[in-house]
Protein backbone atom coordinates (compact mmCIF):
# COMPACT_ATOMS: atom_id res chain seq x y z
CA UNK A 1 0.00 0.00 0.00
CA UNK A 2 1.70 3.41 -1.10
CA UNK A 3 2.01 5.56 1.85
CA UNK A 4 0.40 9.08 2.48
CA UNK A 5 3.18 11.78 1.24
CA UNK A 6 4.69 14.26 4.29
CA UNK A 7 3.90 17.97 3.94
CA UNK A 8 7.43 20.07 3.90
CA UNK A 9 7.76 23.63 3.90
CA UNK A 10 10.86 25.01 2.08
CA UNK A 11 12.62 27.30 4.76
CA UNK A 12 13.01 29.85 1.63
CA UNK A 13 9.28 30.60 2.22
CA UNK A 14 10.43 32.18 5.62
CA UNK A 15 13.99 33.93 5.09
CA UNK A 16 13.21 36.60 6.74
CA UNK A 17 12.37 34.53 9.80
CA UNK A 18 15.16 32.43 9.45
CA UNK A 19 18.44 34.63 11.18
CA UNK A 20 20.52 32.90 13.65
CA UNK A 21 18.93 34.20 16.26
CA UNK A 22 14.93 33.57 15.18
CA UNK A 23 15.92 30.05 13.63
CA UNK A 24 14.81 28.17 16.04
CA UNK A 25 11.49 29.64 17.62
CA UNK A 26 10.92 30.17 13.72
CA UNK A 27 11.10 26.16 12.84
CA UNK A 28 9.41 25.39 16.33
CA UNK A 29 6.06 27.32 14.88
CA UNK A 30 6.50 25.50 11.79
CA UNK A 31 6.58 22.08 13.18
CA UNK A 32 3.04 23.31 15.78
CA UNK A 33 1.45 24.65 12.57
CA UNK A 34 1.46 21.11 11.08
CA UNK A 35 4.21 20.51 8.74
CA UNK A 36 6.45 16.90 8.91
CA UNK A 37 9.69 17.85 7.67
CA UNK A 38 11.92 21.22 6.78
CA UNK A 39 13.74 21.74 3.31
CA UNK A 40 16.55 23.91 4.24
CA UNK A 41 18.14 26.69 2.17
CA UNK A 42 21.25 27.97 3.15
CA UNK A 43 20.77 28.59 6.49
CA UNK A 44 21.69 26.24 9.63
CA UNK A 45 20.82 28.49 12.53
CA UNK A 46 24.58 28.98 13.58
CA UNK A 47 24.35 25.80 14.44
CA UNK A 48 27.07 22.57 13.11
CA UNK A 49 25.18 19.66 11.61
CA UNK A 50 24.71 17.31 14.66
CA UNK A 51 23.42 20.46 16.87
CA UNK A 52 21.23 21.00 14.09
CA UNK A 53 20.09 17.28 13.72
CA UNK A 54 19.48 17.59 17.60
CA UNK A 55 17.15 20.17 17.71
CA UNK A 56 15.34 19.12 14.66
CA UNK A 57 14.22 15.91 16.48
CA UNK A 58 13.35 17.73 19.87
CA UNK A 59 10.50 19.55 18.05
CA UNK A 60 9.69 16.16 15.68
CA UNK A 61 10.55 18.25 12.43
CA UNK A 62 12.29 15.85 9.57
CA UNK A 63 14.19 17.08 6.87
CA UNK A 64 12.90 16.74 3.49
CA UNK A 65 15.41 17.55 1.53
CA UNK A 66 18.18 20.75 1.51
CA UNK A 67 18.71 23.00 -1.57
CA UNK A 68 22.22 24.44 -2.34
CA UNK A 69 24.39 26.01 -4.69
CA UNK A 70 25.53 23.59 -8.01
CA UNK A 71 29.10 24.88 -7.24
CA UNK A 72 28.91 23.43 -3.59
CA UNK A 73 27.56 19.98 -5.27
CA UNK A 74 30.40 19.98 -7.23
CA UNK A 75 32.74 19.93 -4.25
CA UNK A 76 32.77 16.28 -2.45
CA UNK A 77 34.50 17.70 0.55
CA UNK A 78 31.90 20.77 0.75
CA UNK A 79 30.31 21.48 4.22
CA UNK A 80 27.11 20.50 2.54
CA UNK A 81 27.19 16.99 2.50
CA UNK A 82 28.13 16.74 6.20
CA UNK A 83 24.95 18.14 7.09
CA UNK A 84 22.70 16.69 4.78
CA UNK A 85 24.65 13.15 6.27
CA UNK A 86 23.89 14.46 10.01
CA UNK A 87 20.08 15.36 9.20
CA UNK A 88 19.22 12.15 7.73
CA UNK A 89 18.27 14.31 4.56
CA UNK A 90 17.64 11.79 1.71
CA UNK A 91 17.67 14.76 -0.96
CA UNK A 92 19.86 17.34 -1.85
CA UNK A 93 19.03 20.00 -4.52
CA UNK A 94 19.57 22.58 -6.07
CA UNK A 95 18.83 25.09 -9.48
CA UNK A 96 19.81 26.84 -12.17
CA UNK A 97 17.60 29.97 -12.67
CA UNK A 98 20.01 32.22 -14.40
CA UNK A 99 21.41 30.10 -16.77
CA UNK A 100 19.65 29.74 -20.32
CA UNK A 101 22.21 30.04 -23.15
CA UNK A 102 24.65 26.75 -21.32
CA UNK A 103 21.91 24.46 -20.82
CA UNK A 104 24.25 21.45 -22.36
CA UNK A 105 26.72 22.63 -19.63
CA UNK A 106 24.28 22.80 -16.64
CA UNK A 107 23.42 19.04 -17.80
CA UNK A 108 26.56 17.31 -17.58
CA UNK A 109 27.30 19.80 -14.45
CA UNK A 110 23.99 17.88 -12.73
CA UNK A 111 25.55 14.84 -14.21
CA UNK A 112 28.72 15.15 -12.47
CA UNK A 113 27.17 16.37 -9.22
CA UNK A 114 24.85 13.44 -9.03
CA UNK A 115 27.53 11.50 -9.07
CA UNK A 116 29.05 12.75 -5.65
CA UNK A 117 25.84 12.83 -4.44
CA UNK A 118 25.71 9.65 -4.54
CA UNK A 119 28.93 8.73 -3.45
CA UNK A 120 27.69 10.17 -0.35
CA UNK A 121 24.59 8.23 -0.02
CA UNK A 122 22.41 11.22 -1.75
CA UNK A 123 20.11 11.55 -4.45
CA UNK A 124 20.06 14.36 -6.11
CA UNK A 125 17.09 16.06 -7.38
CA UNK A 126 16.72 19.34 -9.61
CA UNK A 127 13.95 22.02 -9.05
CA UNK A 128 12.69 24.20 -12.15
CA UNK A 129 12.17 27.39 -12.28
CA UNK A 130 10.22 28.84 -15.47
CA UNK A 131 12.50 28.92 -17.48
CA UNK A 132 12.73 25.18 -17.59
CA UNK A 133 9.26 25.39 -19.68
CA UNK A 134 10.18 27.81 -22.31
CA UNK A 135 11.48 27.36 -25.53
CA UNK A 136 15.46 28.97 -25.85
CA UNK A 137 16.25 30.95 -29.09
CA UNK A 138 16.92 28.16 -31.99
CA UNK A 139 16.32 25.07 -29.80
CA UNK A 140 13.18 22.81 -30.34
CA UNK A 141 12.75 21.07 -27.38
CA UNK A 142 12.09 22.63 -23.69
CA UNK A 143 14.91 22.86 -21.27
CA UNK A 144 12.84 20.44 -19.26
CA UNK A 145 12.70 17.64 -21.94
CA UNK A 146 16.49 18.26 -22.42
CA UNK A 147 17.09 17.67 -18.84
CA UNK A 148 15.03 14.35 -18.51
CA UNK A 149 16.40 12.77 -22.12
CA UNK A 150 19.62 13.60 -21.40
CA UNK A 151 20.35 12.85 -17.93
CA UNK A 152 20.59 9.34 -15.78
CA UNK A 153 17.84 9.16 -13.83
CA UNK A 154 19.42 7.36 -10.82
CA UNK A 155 21.84 10.68 -10.88
CA UNK A 156 19.22 13.17 -11.52
CA UNK A 157 16.07 13.41 -9.89
CA UNK A 158 13.00 15.71 -10.10
CA UNK A 159 11.84 18.28 -7.64
CA UNK A 160 9.00 20.13 -9.97
CA UNK A 161 8.23 23.38 -8.99
CA UNK A 162 4.44 23.37 -9.89
CA UNK A 163 3.81 26.99 -9.59
CA UNK A 164 6.52 28.00 -11.62
CA UNK A 165 5.34 25.25 -14.06
CA UNK A 166 2.05 26.97 -14.18
CA UNK A 167 3.59 30.23 -14.98
CA UNK A 168 5.40 29.32 -17.71
CA UNK A 169 2.15 28.07 -19.30
CA UNK A 170 2.48 24.30 -18.79
CA UNK A 171 0.46 21.99 -17.54
CA UNK A 172 1.87 21.44 -14.26
CA UNK A 173 -0.02 18.70 -12.86
CA UNK A 174 0.39 16.50 -16.16
CA UNK A 175 4.18 17.39 -16.34
CA UNK A 176 4.23 15.75 -12.82
CA UNK A 177 2.15 12.96 -13.57
CA UNK A 178 4.23 12.33 -16.48
CA UNK A 179 7.66 11.98 -14.68
CA UNK A 180 6.51 10.91 -11.21
CA UNK A 181 8.18 7.75 -11.32
CA UNK A 182 11.36 10.39 -11.72
CA UNK A 183 10.26 12.92 -9.00
CA UNK A 184 10.08 12.27 -5.23
CA UNK A 185 9.53 15.80 -4.15
CA UNK A 186 7.20 18.31 -5.46
CA UNK A 187 7.06 21.74 -4.50
CA UNK A 188 3.73 23.19 -3.42
CA UNK A 189 3.37 26.71 -5.03
CA UNK A 190 0.34 28.84 -6.55
CA UNK A 191 0.22 30.74 -8.93
CA UNK A 192 -2.94 32.72 -10.56
CA UNK A 193 -2.39 33.18 -14.34
CA UNK A 194 -5.37 35.44 -14.34
CA UNK A 195 -4.08 37.64 -11.53
CA UNK A 196 -0.33 36.82 -12.65
CA UNK A 197 0.68 36.31 -9.25
CA UNK A 198 1.81 34.04 -6.83
CA UNK A 199 -0.46 33.47 -4.14
CA UNK A 200 -1.71 31.70 -0.77
CA UNK A 201 -2.22 27.70 -1.23
CA UNK A 202 -5.56 27.30 -2.53
CA UNK A 203 -6.11 31.06 -4.20
CA UNK A 204 -4.65 29.85 -7.70
CA UNK A 205 -4.97 26.88 -9.77
CA UNK A 206 -3.86 24.35 -6.80
CA UNK A 207 -6.44 21.95 -5.14
CA UNK A 208 -4.97 20.65 -1.91
CA UNK A 209 -7.29 17.42 -1.90
CA UNK A 210 -6.07 16.83 -5.65
CA UNK A 211 -2.24 16.95 -5.28
CA UNK A 212 -2.61 15.02 -1.99
CA UNK A 213 -4.72 12.05 -3.27
CA UNK A 214 -2.00 11.98 -6.33
CA UNK A 215 0.97 12.28 -4.78
CA UNK A 216 -0.35 9.41 -2.92
CA UNK A 217 -1.18 7.72 -6.15
CA UNK A 218 1.71 8.69 -7.89
CA UNK A 219 4.00 7.41 -4.59
CA UNK A 220 5.71 11.62 -4.40
CA UNK A 221 7.22 11.04 -0.62
CA UNK A 222 7.37 14.97 0.20
CA UNK A 223 5.05 17.71 -0.90
CA UNK A 224 7.04 20.62 -0.03
CA UNK A 225 5.46 24.30 0.16
CA UNK A 226 7.21 26.99 -0.79
CA UNK A 227 5.71 30.89 -1.27
CA UNK A 228 8.12 33.94 -1.50
CA UNK A 229 4.91 36.85 -1.53
CA UNK A 230 2.56 36.99 0.75
CA UNK A 231 -1.36 38.79 1.31
CA UNK A 232 -0.39 39.63 4.87
CA UNK A 233 3.10 37.97 6.28
CA UNK A 234 5.31 34.59 5.38
CA UNK A 235 4.01 32.87 8.39
CA UNK A 236 0.33 33.88 7.62
CA UNK A 237 0.61 31.92 4.37
CA UNK A 238 2.59 29.11 5.83
CA UNK A 239 -0.80 28.62 8.36
CA UNK A 240 -3.20 28.99 5.01
CA UNK A 241 -0.86 26.23 3.69
CA UNK A 242 -1.10 23.99 6.52
CA UNK A 243 -4.21 24.25 7.18
CA UNK A 244 -6.20 23.53 4.24
CA UNK A 245 -3.34 20.47 3.83
CA UNK A 246 -4.96 19.24 6.92
CA UNK A 247 -8.29 19.66 5.38
CA UNK A 248 -8.24 18.51 2.18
Amino acid sequence: MTSSPRLGIQLYSVRTLCEDASYKTTLTQLAQLGFEGAELAWKYGGMNPQELADFLQSIGLQTAGMHVKLDELLTPGHQVYQYAKALGSPFITTSQHTRTGDWPQVIQQLQAAGRIARDHGLQLTYHNHAQEFITVDGQTSLPWDQLIAQTDPALVALELDLGWAHKAGADAIATWHQSAARTPQIHLRDYSRERQTMCDIGDGFLDCTVIKRDAKRLGTRWVIYEQDAYPISPMDSAKVCATGWREA
